[in-house]
């Protein structure tokens, strides 16, 4: 930690600047829910990624929506606390 971070009694993890900048890069790549679906799909492995490019996409963007809608919900509870 820097001197004048010590000083003002300010600790900044590493790990939350990445997840801040994460989601900097996701904001200004434009990112859809079908982008999540299909990233959800290629965890899932290269035949789930055929079939998602192939049209079988309803589960994993169901997935998709579902993590987004969640969380929304819990930024927004954050928020009201």
């Amino acid at each position: 930690m820097s001197i004048i971070a010590e000083m003002l009694g300010l600790t900044v993890s590493i790990v939350d600047f990445k997840r801040a900048k994460l989601l900097q890069d996701a904001k200004l790549s434009g990112i859809t829910v079908n982008d999540i679906a299909r990233a959800l799909a290629s965890m899932a492995g290269v035949k789930a990624v055929s079939d998602f490019d192939a049209g079988v996409t309803a589960g994993y963007l169901n997935k998709a929506e579902a993590l987004l809608e969640l969380a929304i919900e819990f930024a927004q509870e954050r928020r009201s606390s």
